[in-house]
Protein backbone atom coordinates (compact mmCIF):
# COMPACT_ATOMS: atom_id res chain seq x y z
CA UNK A 1 0.00 0.00 0.00
CA UNK A 2 2.85 2.29 0.91
CA UNK A 3 4.53 1.64 -2.48
CA UNK A 4 1.43 2.65 -4.36
CA UNK A 5 1.13 5.47 -2.63
CA UNK A 6 4.33 6.64 -3.21
CA UNK A 7 4.59 5.75 -7.15
CA UNK A 8 1.42 7.97 -7.20
CA UNK A 9 3.42 10.74 -5.58
CA UNK A 10 5.72 10.58 -8.44
CA UNK A 11 3.87 10.77 -11.35
CA UNK A 12 1.83 13.71 -9.76
CA UNK A 13 5.35 15.39 -9.42
CA UNK A 14 6.07 14.22 -13.09
CA UNK A 15 3.20 16.03 -14.15
CA UNK A 16 3.84 19.14 -12.34
CA UNK A 17 7.38 19.10 -13.58
CA UNK A 18 6.15 18.94 -17.14
CA UNK A 19 3.62 21.50 -16.61
CA UNK A 20 6.76 23.79 -15.48
CA UNK A 21 9.10 22.58 -18.20
CA UNK A 22 5.94 23.30 -20.56
CA UNK A 23 5.25 26.90 -19.12
CA UNK A 24 8.78 27.79 -18.82
CA UNK A 25 9.40 27.06 -22.83
CA UNK A 26 6.33 29.49 -23.24
CA UNK A 27 7.71 32.08 -21.42
CA UNK A 28 11.15 31.74 -22.58
CA UNK A 29 11.06 30.84 -26.00
CA UNK A 30 7.85 31.14 -27.80
CA UNK A 31 8.35 30.53 -31.21
CA UNK A 32 9.97 26.97 -31.09
CA UNK A 33 5.67 26.10 -29.91
CA UNK A 34 4.52 28.46 -33.07
CA UNK A 35 3.63 31.55 -31.19
CA UNK A 36 4.78 33.91 -33.43
CA UNK A 37 3.51 34.84 -36.54
CA UNK A 38 4.85 36.05 -39.92
CA UNK A 39 6.42 39.80 -39.77
CA UNK A 40 6.76 39.40 -36.22
CA UNK A 41 3.85 40.20 -35.02
CA UNK A 42 2.45 38.31 -32.14
CA UNK A 43 -1.57 37.17 -32.06
CA UNK A 44 -3.75 36.82 -28.84
CA UNK A 45 -5.52 34.06 -30.14
CA UNK A 46 -2.02 31.87 -30.86
CA UNK A 47 -1.28 31.76 -27.12
CA UNK A 48 -2.52 28.99 -25.22
CA UNK A 49 -5.25 30.22 -22.98
CA UNK A 50 -5.88 29.83 -19.25
CA UNK A 51 -8.45 27.21 -19.73
CA UNK A 52 -6.27 24.78 -21.45
CA UNK A 53 -3.94 24.71 -18.79
CA UNK A 54 -6.76 24.51 -16.44
CA UNK A 55 -7.94 21.42 -17.66
CA UNK A 56 -4.61 19.88 -16.86
CA UNK A 57 -4.71 21.07 -13.52
CA UNK A 58 -8.38 19.70 -12.80
CA UNK A 59 -7.13 16.14 -14.06
CA UNK A 60 -4.57 16.19 -11.18
CA UNK A 61 -6.58 18.10 -8.83
CA UNK A 62 -7.70 14.32 -7.47
CA UNK A 63 -4.26 13.75 -6.12
CA UNK A 64 -2.86 17.33 -5.92
CA UNK A 65 -3.77 19.56 -2.56
CA UNK A 66 -5.72 23.11 -2.97
CA UNK A 67 -1.91 24.79 -2.40
CA UNK A 68 -0.36 22.67 -5.25
CA UNK A 69 -3.43 23.92 -7.70
CA UNK A 70 -3.03 27.62 -6.52
CA UNK A 71 1.02 27.61 -7.34
CA UNK A 72 0.18 26.56 -10.91
CA UNK A 73 -2.48 28.87 -11.65
CA UNK A 74 -0.27 31.33 -10.26
CA UNK A 75 2.65 29.96 -12.68
CA UNK A 76 0.49 29.59 -15.71
CA UNK A 77 -0.79 33.48 -15.34
CA UNK A 78 2.78 35.05 -14.91
CA UNK A 79 3.36 32.74 -17.94
CA UNK A 80 0.81 34.49 -19.83
CA UNK A 81 1.16 37.91 -18.72
CA UNK A 82 4.71 37.42 -19.95
CA UNK A 83 3.77 36.23 -23.04
CA UNK A 84 1.04 39.16 -23.23
CA UNK A 85 4.13 41.54 -22.82
CA UNK A 86 6.50 39.94 -24.76
CA UNK A 87 3.64 40.37 -27.65
CA UNK A 88 2.73 43.70 -26.69
CA UNK A 89 6.94 44.43 -26.45
CA UNK A 90 7.05 42.70 -29.88
CA UNK A 91 3.93 44.57 -31.16
CA UNK A 92 5.36 48.34 -30.11
CA UNK A 93 9.10 46.94 -31.69
CA UNK A 94 7.47 46.09 -34.96
CA UNK A 95 5.53 50.07 -34.75
CA UNK A 96 8.69 51.58 -33.64
CA UNK A 97 10.32 49.96 -36.76
CA UNK A 98 7.64 50.97 -39.06
CA UNK A 99 7.59 54.21 -37.36
CA UNK A 100 11.50 54.59 -38.23
CA UNK A 101 11.12 53.21 -41.45
CA UNK A 102 7.68 55.75 -42.16
CA UNK A 103 9.94 58.46 -40.97
CA UNK A 104 12.50 58.01 -42.86
CA UNK A 105 11.06 57.71 -45.87
CA UNK A 106 9.03 60.63 -44.83
CA UNK A 107 11.88 62.44 -44.30
CA UNK A 108 13.93 61.36 -47.73
CA UNK A 109 10.32 62.34 -49.35
CA UNK A 110 9.86 65.68 -47.78
CA UNK A 111 13.86 66.46 -48.60
CA UNK A 112 13.38 65.60 -52.56
CA UNK A 113 9.74 67.23 -52.12
CA UNK A 114 11.81 70.31 -50.62
CA UNK A 115 14.93 69.87 -53.18
CA UNK A 116 12.58 69.45 -55.79
CA UNK A 117 10.04 72.73 -54.78
CA UNK A 118 13.36 74.66 -54.22
CA UNK A 119 14.47 74.11 -58.06
CA UNK A 120 11.33 73.97 -59.28
CA UNK A 121 10.65 77.65 -57.34
CA UNK A 122 14.05 79.00 -58.38
CA UNK A 123 13.46 77.88 -62.17
CA UNK A 124 9.91 79.81 -61.78
CA UNK A 125 12.07 82.70 -60.56
CA UNK A 126 14.47 82.51 -62.84
CA UNK A 127 11.82 82.43 -65.52
CA UNK A 128 9.60 85.16 -64.10
CA UNK A 129 13.16 87.56 -64.06
CA UNK A 130 13.74 86.40 -67.49
CA UNK A 131 10.28 87.58 -68.30
CA UNK A 132 10.87 90.33 -66.34
CA UNK A 133 14.01 91.77 -68.12
CA UNK A 134 12.44 91.08 -71.73
CA UNK A 135 9.25 93.05 -70.68
CA UNK A 136 11.76 96.18 -69.50
CA UNK A 137 13.88 95.90 -72.78
CA UNK A 138 10.65 95.94 -74.45
CA UNK A 139 9.66 98.85 -72.49
CA UNK A 140 13.22 100.33 -73.40
CA UNK A 141 13.22 99.84 -77.21
CA UNK A 142 9.72 101.60 -76.93
CA UNK A 143 10.53 104.44 -75.05
CA UNK A 144 13.43 104.65 -76.97
CA UNK A 145 11.50 104.62 -80.18
CA UNK A 146 9.02 106.79 -79.13
CA UNK A 147 11.70 109.33 -77.51
CA UNK A 148 13.16 109.16 -81.49
CA UNK A 149 9.39 109.64 -82.95
CA UNK A 150 8.81 112.36 -80.39
CA UNK A 151 11.96 114.47 -81.36
CA UNK A 152 9.71 114.87 -85.00
CA UNK A 153 6.48 114.41 -83.74
CA UNK A 154 6.16 115.55 -80.01
CA UNK A 155 3.56 114.30 -77.91
CA UNK A 156 3.22 117.71 -76.58
CA UNK A 157 2.32 119.84 -79.68
CA UNK A 158 2.41 122.72 -77.51
CA UNK A 159 6.69 122.75 -78.42
CA UNK A 160 5.92 123.04 -81.50
CA UNK A 161 5.99 126.68 -81.80
CA UNK A 162 6.32 127.52 -85.60
CA UNK A 163 4.38 126.83 -88.85
CA UNK A 164 5.48 124.49 -91.74
CA UNK A 165 7.18 126.25 -94.93
CA UNK A 166 7.75 126.11 -98.46
CA UNK A 167 11.13 125.16 -99.21
CA UNK A 168 10.82 125.72 -102.87
CA UNK A 169 8.53 126.77 -104.67
CA UNK A 170 7.11 128.01 -108.18
CA UNK A 171 4.17 130.36 -107.96
CA UNK A 172 3.92 130.06 -111.99
CA UNK A 173 4.80 126.81 -113.88
CA UNK A 174 4.36 125.88 -117.45
CA UNK A 175 2.83 123.05 -118.15
CA UNK A 176 2.88 121.82 -122.17
CA UNK A 177 -0.90 120.86 -123.28
CA UNK A 178 -1.79 116.97 -123.24
CA UNK A 179 1.40 116.20 -120.34
CA UNK A 180 0.82 115.16 -116.69
CA UNK A 181 0.70 118.28 -114.44
CA UNK A 182 2.38 116.88 -110.62
CA UNK A 183 2.30 119.37 -108.60
CA UNK A 184 5.36 117.96 -106.49
CA UNK A 185 7.35 119.01 -109.66
CA UNK A 186 6.88 122.65 -108.32
CA UNK A 187 7.20 122.60 -104.76
CA UNK A 188 9.09 121.57 -101.65
CA UNK A 189 8.22 121.90 -98.15
CA UNK A 190 9.12 120.95 -94.17
CA UNK A 191 8.14 121.60 -91.01
CA UNK A 192 10.38 122.36 -87.63
CA UNK A 193 9.09 119.16 -85.92
CA UNK A 194 6.81 117.41 -88.29
CA UNK A 195 8.21 114.72 -90.71
CA UNK A 196 5.31 114.34 -92.32
CA UNK A 197 3.31 116.94 -92.77
CA UNK A 198 -0.24 117.02 -95.04
CA UNK A 199 -0.80 118.77 -98.29
CA UNK A 200 -3.64 120.22 -99.60
CA UNK A 201 -4.57 121.25 -103.15
CA UNK A 202 -7.60 123.38 -104.03
CA UNK A 203 -8.59 123.96 -107.54
CA UNK A 204 -7.85 121.35 -110.56
CA UNK A 205 -5.53 121.55 -113.79
CA UNK A 206 -7.16 120.47 -117.43
CA UNK A 207 -3.79 119.56 -119.18
CA UNK A 208 -6.00 118.73 -122.18
CA UNK A 209 -7.25 122.65 -122.65
CA UNK A 210 -4.66 126.02 -122.94
CA UNK A 211 -5.21 127.97 -120.27
CA UNK A 212 -4.20 129.09 -116.55
CA UNK A 213 -5.56 127.73 -113.54
CA UNK A 214 -5.58 128.63 -110.46
CA UNK A 215 -4.67 126.59 -106.96
CA UNK A 216 -4.37 127.17 -103.57
CA UNK A 217 -1.59 124.51 -101.48
CA UNK A 218 -1.97 124.84 -97.89
CA UNK A 219 0.47 123.03 -95.50
CA UNK A 220 -0.86 121.34 -92.25
CA UNK A 221 1.17 120.59 -89.32
CA UNK A 222 0.24 117.82 -86.47
CA UNK A 223 -0.59 120.68 -84.29
CA UNK A 224 -3.07 122.12 -86.71
CA UNK A 225 -0.65 125.28 -87.79
CA UNK A 226 -1.22 125.95 -91.41
CA UNK A 227 0.81 127.62 -94.31
CA UNK A 228 -0.75 128.67 -97.41
CA UNK A 229 0.39 129.68 -101.07
CA UNK A 230 -1.54 130.59 -104.43
CA UNK A 231 -0.17 128.86 -107.39
CA UNK A 232 -0.83 129.65 -110.97
CA UNK A 233 -0.16 126.48 -113.67
CA UNK A 234 -0.39 127.91 -117.35
CA UNK A 235 -1.14 125.23 -119.87
CA UNK A 236 -0.15 125.70 -123.54
CA UNK A 237 1.15 124.22 -126.56
CA UNK A 238 4.83 126.13 -126.59
CA UNK A 239 6.38 128.44 -124.25
CA UNK A 240 8.90 131.26 -125.70
CA UNK A 241 12.78 130.67 -124.53
CA UNK A 242 14.91 132.78 -122.04
CA UNK A 243 16.23 135.69 -123.33
CA UNK A 244 19.04 135.05 -121.42
CA UNK A 245 19.82 139.01 -121.12
CA UNK A 246 21.41 138.75 -117.41
CA UNK A 247 23.73 141.50 -117.02
CA UNK A 248 27.32 140.39 -116.63
CA UNK A 249 29.74 141.58 -113.85
CA UNK A 250 33.26 142.51 -114.77
CA UNK A 251 36.13 141.00 -112.63
CA UNK A 252 37.63 144.55 -112.80
CA UNK A 253 34.28 146.54 -111.60
CA UNK A 254 33.86 143.88 -109.15
CA UNK A 255 37.49 144.77 -107.43
CA UNK A 256 37.07 148.36 -107.65
CA UNK A 257 33.86 147.88 -106.04
CA UNK A 258 34.30 145.54 -102.89
CA UNK A 259 38.29 145.06 -103.00
CA UNK A 260 39.62 146.93 -99.48
CA UNK A 261 42.43 146.27 -96.99
CA UNK A 262 39.54 144.19 -94.93
CA UNK A 263 38.81 142.03 -97.69
CA UNK A 264 40.06 139.78 -100.36
CA UNK A 265 37.98 139.01 -103.72
CA UNK A 266 37.53 135.22 -105.10
CA UNK A 267 35.66 132.93 -107.23
CA UNK A 268 33.82 129.58 -106.34
CA UNK A 269 33.90 126.85 -109.69
CA UNK A 270 32.63 123.07 -110.12
CA UNK A 271 32.66 121.24 -113.64
CA UNK A 272 30.36 124.09 -114.97
CA UNK A 273 33.26 126.07 -115.69
CA UNK A 274 35.45 123.24 -116.91
CA UNK A 275 39.26 123.69 -117.81
CA UNK A 276 40.40 126.97 -116.16
CA UNK A 277 43.81 129.15 -116.48
CA UNK A 278 44.68 129.54 -112.91
CA UNK A 279 47.82 132.00 -114.20
CA UNK A 280 45.32 134.31 -115.83
CA UNK A 281 43.20 134.04 -112.79
CA UNK A 282 45.93 134.99 -110.84
CA UNK A 283 46.94 137.44 -113.07
CA UNK A 284 43.37 139.17 -113.14
CA UNK A 285 43.50 139.66 -109.17
CA UNK A 286 42.02 136.56 -108.30
CA UNK A 287 43.26 135.89 -104.95
CA UNK A 288 41.20 132.90 -103.88
CA UNK A 289 38.67 130.00 -105.16
CA UNK A 290 36.50 127.50 -103.62
CA UNK A 291 36.20 124.82 -105.93
CA UNK A 292 33.64 121.47 -105.52
CA UNK A 293 35.37 118.64 -104.36
CA UNK A 294 32.12 116.18 -104.98
CA UNK A 295 29.46 115.36 -103.23
CA UNK A 296 27.02 112.40 -102.18
CA UNK A 297 23.78 112.54 -105.02
CA UNK A 298 21.13 109.61 -105.86
CA UNK A 299 23.33 107.60 -103.15
CA UNK A 300 26.21 107.51 -104.76
CA UNK A 301 29.22 109.37 -103.64
CA UNK A 302 31.25 111.05 -106.62
CA UNK A 303 34.66 113.29 -106.96
CA UNK A 304 33.86 115.86 -109.15
CA UNK A 305 36.05 115.37 -112.61
CA UNK A 306 37.82 119.10 -112.43
CA UNK A 307 38.68 118.84 -108.86
CA UNK A 308 42.29 117.24 -109.37
CA UNK A 309 43.04 119.70 -112.17
CA UNK A 310 41.75 122.82 -110.82
CA UNK A 311 43.24 121.30 -107.24
CA UNK A 312 47.01 121.65 -108.81
CA UNK A 313 46.55 125.04 -110.88
CA UNK A 314 45.51 126.41 -107.42
CA UNK A 315 48.07 125.60 -105.56
CA UNK A 316 50.66 126.12 -108.50
CA UNK A 317 49.83 129.45 -109.39
CA UNK A 318 49.99 130.56 -105.55
CA UNK A 319 46.12 131.15 -104.54
CA UNK A 320 44.46 130.35 -101.43
CA UNK A 321 42.14 127.13 -101.81
CA UNK A 322 39.10 126.17 -100.01
CA UNK A 323 36.96 123.41 -101.18
CA UNK A 324 33.23 122.59 -100.60
CA UNK A 325 31.59 119.18 -100.53
CA UNK A 326 27.65 119.07 -102.65
CA UNK A 327 25.76 116.94 -100.35
CA UNK A 328 22.00 115.20 -100.43
CA UNK A 329 22.77 113.19 -96.96
CA UNK A 330 19.61 112.38 -95.17
CA UNK A 331 21.06 110.61 -91.68
CA UNK A 332 24.49 110.78 -89.90
CA UNK A 333 25.80 107.59 -91.17
CA UNK A 334 25.47 109.21 -94.58
CA UNK A 335 27.70 112.13 -93.47
CA UNK A 336 29.77 109.93 -91.72
CA UNK A 337 30.44 107.91 -94.81
CA UNK A 338 30.95 110.90 -96.93
CA UNK A 339 33.35 112.64 -94.50
CA UNK A 340 35.57 109.51 -95.02
CA UNK A 341 34.76 109.60 -98.52
CA UNK A 342 36.26 113.36 -99.16
CA UNK A 343 38.98 112.96 -96.51
CA UNK A 344 40.34 110.14 -98.67
CA UNK A 345 40.46 112.45 -101.86
CA UNK A 346 41.53 115.24 -99.90
CA UNK A 347 44.58 112.55 -98.53
CA UNK A 348 46.08 115.05 -96.25
CA UNK A 349 45.97 118.45 -98.52
CA UNK A 350 46.15 121.06 -95.84
CA UNK A 351 43.24 123.92 -96.75
CA UNK A 352 43.03 127.70 -96.27
CA UNK A 353 39.59 127.61 -95.55
CA UNK A 354 36.47 125.80 -93.55
CA UNK A 355 35.22 122.71 -95.63
CA UNK A 356 31.81 124.18 -96.69
CA UNK A 357 28.31 122.04 -96.44
CA UNK A 358 26.20 122.42 -99.39
CA UNK A 359 23.00 120.91 -99.18
CA UNK A 360 20.22 122.63 -101.36
CA UNK A 361 17.78 119.59 -102.47
CA UNK A 362 14.82 121.03 -101.13
CA UNK A 363 12.64 120.93 -104.25
CA UNK A 364 10.55 117.51 -103.18
CA UNK A 365 12.03 117.73 -99.37
CA UNK A 366 9.40 115.95 -98.07
CA UNK A 367 10.24 112.65 -99.69
CA UNK A 368 13.06 112.42 -97.45
CA UNK A 369 11.23 112.12 -94.21
CA UNK A 370 12.75 114.62 -92.50
CA UNK A 371 12.31 117.75 -90.41
CA UNK A 372 14.19 121.30 -90.11
CA UNK A 373 15.83 120.30 -87.02
CA UNK A 374 17.00 116.71 -88.86
CA UNK A 375 18.20 118.86 -91.32
CA UNK A 376 20.10 120.82 -88.85
CA UNK A 377 21.47 118.52 -87.55
CA UNK A 378 23.36 116.80 -90.50
CA UNK A 379 25.39 120.13 -90.41
CA UNK A 380 26.16 119.70 -86.87
CA UNK A 381 27.24 116.15 -87.71
CA UNK A 382 29.54 116.54 -90.66
CA UNK A 383 31.22 119.64 -88.73
CA UNK A 384 32.01 117.03 -86.19
CA UNK A 385 33.41 113.99 -88.19
CA UNK A 386 35.52 116.28 -90.26
CA UNK A 387 36.84 118.31 -86.47
CA UNK A 388 37.84 114.79 -85.47
CA UNK A 389 39.55 114.63 -88.95
CA UNK A 390 41.85 117.45 -88.40
CA UNK A 391 39.13 119.70 -90.94
CA UNK A 392 37.06 122.45 -89.67
CA UNK A 393 33.46 123.28 -91.86
CA UNK A 394 31.00 125.98 -92.45
CA UNK A 395 27.37 126.08 -93.61
CA UNK A 396 26.73 127.28 -96.85
CA UNK A 397 23.71 128.96 -97.47
CA UNK A 398 21.22 131.86 -99.36
CA UNK A 399 20.13 134.50 -97.08
CA UNK A 400 16.20 133.37 -97.07
CA UNK A 401 18.20 129.53 -96.11
CA UNK A 402 19.67 130.80 -93.74
CA UNK A 403 17.29 132.56 -91.92
CA UNK A 404 14.24 130.32 -92.40
CA UNK A 405 16.17 126.61 -92.43
CA UNK A 406 19.31 126.69 -90.77
CA UNK A 407 18.11 128.18 -87.84
CA UNK A 408 19.73 125.93 -85.15
CA UNK A 409 22.81 127.53 -83.33
CA UNK A 410 25.94 126.46 -84.54
CA UNK A 411 29.86 126.63 -84.27
CA UNK A 412 31.51 129.64 -87.00
CA UNK A 413 29.74 132.01 -88.91
CA UNK A 414 28.78 130.57 -92.35
CA UNK A 415 29.14 131.10 -96.07
CA UNK A 416 26.17 133.89 -97.50
CA UNK A 417 24.67 133.66 -100.91
CA UNK A 418 22.94 136.55 -101.45
CA UNK A 419 22.92 137.67 -105.38
CA UNK A 420 22.85 141.67 -104.44
CA UNK A 421 24.55 145.04 -104.53
CA UNK A 422 24.67 145.18 -100.41
CA UNK A 423 23.55 142.57 -98.58
CA UNK A 424 21.22 142.91 -95.84
CA UNK A 425 21.54 140.11 -93.63
CA UNK A 426 22.11 139.97 -90.24
CA UNK A 427 23.57 136.49 -89.28
CA UNK A 428 27.29 135.74 -88.51
CA UNK A 429 29.21 134.83 -92.27
CA UNK A 430 32.41 135.19 -93.53
CA UNK A 431 32.41 134.70 -97.18
CA UNK A 432 29.74 136.14 -99.18
CA UNK A 433 28.59 135.28 -102.27
CA UNK A 434 28.05 138.32 -104.34
CA UNK A 435 26.94 137.23 -107.80
CA UNK A 436 26.59 134.08 -110.14
CA UNK A 437 27.06 136.30 -113.32
CA UNK A 438 30.80 137.29 -113.06
CA UNK A 439 33.10 137.13 -115.90
CA UNK A 440 37.06 136.99 -115.50
CA UNK A 441 40.12 136.33 -117.63
CA UNK A 442 40.79 132.29 -117.31
CA UNK A 443 37.56 131.28 -117.47
CA UNK A 444 34.95 131.23 -120.42
CA UNK A 445 30.90 131.80 -118.92
CA UNK A 446 29.53 132.90 -116.09
CA UNK A 447 31.27 132.20 -112.73
CA UNK A 448 30.24 133.00 -109.24
CA UNK A 449 32.28 135.83 -107.41
CA UNK A 450 33.01 136.06 -103.92
CA UNK A 451 34.31 138.55 -100.99
CA UNK A 452 36.37 137.39 -98.24
CA UNK A 453 35.85 139.48 -94.53
CA UNK A 454 39.39 139.10 -92.84
CA UNK A 455 39.40 138.09 -89.23
CA UNK A 456 35.58 136.70 -89.65
CA UNK A 457 36.85 132.97 -89.43
CA UNK A 458 38.61 133.69 -85.95
CA UNK A 459 36.07 135.70 -83.98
Amino acid sequence: MKKGKNGLLVLILVILLLACCFAAVCYFYPEMIGLEKRGGETDATDVVSGESIEEISVAASSVMENETSEAIKETVEASSEALTESSEAATASSEASEASSEASKASSTEATKASSSEASMASSEASKASSEASKASSEASTASSEASSSAGNPTDLAQDKSAPVFLYFQSSPQVKIGSTFDVHKYVGYADDLDRDVDLEVSGAVDTSKEGTYSLKLTLTDDAGKKTSKNMDVKVAASFPGGSGSSKKEEFSDFISKYKTENTSVGIDVSRWQESIDFDKLKAAGCEFVYMRLGGYDNGEHYTDRYFPANLAGAKAAGMQIGIYWHSEDCNAAEIKASVEYLTGVLNGEKLDFPVAFDWEDYKNFEQYGMNLQDLNNLFVYFQNELEARGYTACLYGSKNALQTIWTMPRKGPSWLAHYTSATNYEGEYFMWQHSCTGRVDGINGDVDLDILYHGRLSE
